[in-house]
């Protein structure tokens, strides 16, 4: 008996391929939307490290110099004052200059928030200390690092006795004619949000209080 060949069954239609053309489009479309969520995901974790590591690595470096500040006075009699100014926005002090600086002495810093072009920022100036100048004051040849920045607030307060007659407490300021260094160091910043500020930092002076 001969058989008819079923022409029916012999492929796809038109139809068909067109359903899984769209099907495998729709599928490679959704693909290389997951790769690229995960690649974003990937180098903002990766960027939120970095910026981790950097103020890991700035808050030991200043841990360090705050601690190894020795206790200095500038100026002579009437006028003599320790090499220290703490205020609401900011910090000047006198420390041992870092190792890799590659000159010995001593270094007057200044950690501050300062606003450049509408925008807030933590700063670190830095300049050899001279100790036959009577003014304490940075010389204008300084070196900048930004620190940080796109800040809302930036926030100083110390912890000590200024003087002998006072008790010991967090101010907002630390006197000019303080008779002792503060013992500790409270630095607050904040952000537009809550990724963008550092975590509270409190530094320890070693030549903080009374002697």
């Amino acid at each position: 008996m001969r058989r008819t060949p079923n022409h029916g069954s012999a492929g796809f239609t038109l139809v068909e391929l067109l359903v899984a053309i769209m099907i495998l489009t729709l599928l490679m479309t959704a693909s290389m939307g997951a790769v690229r969520i995960a690649s974003k995901s990937w180098a903002a974790g990766q960027q939120r490290a970095d910026a981790t590591e950097q103020m890991r690595a700035i808050a030991d470096f200043l841990r360090r110099q705050f601690s190894q500040m020795p206790a200095l006075t500038v100026g002579e009699g009437d006028d003599e004052r320790l090499a220290f100014v703490g205020a609401g926005e900011g910090v000047m002090f006198v420390t041992s200059a870092p190792q890799f600086s590659q000159g010995p002495g001593l270094m007057t810093y200044v950690l501050r928030g300062e606003s450049v072009d509408g925008e807030m920022l933590l700063t670190l100036r830095s300049a050899s200390f001279d100790p036959g100048n009577e003014d304490f004051v940075l010389p204008d040849r300084n070196e900048r690092i930004v620190l940080a920045e796109d800040l809302d607030t930036i926030e100083f307060r110390y912890y000590g006795a200024p003087t002998e007659d006072d008790i010991v407490e967090w101010l907002d300021a630390w006197p000019e004619d303080a008779e002792f260094y503060p013992r500790a160091i409270y630095v607050r910043t904040s952000g537009e949000d809550e990724h963008r500020g550092w975590p509270d930092f409190v530094f320890e002076l070693r030549s903080g209080g009374a002697s």
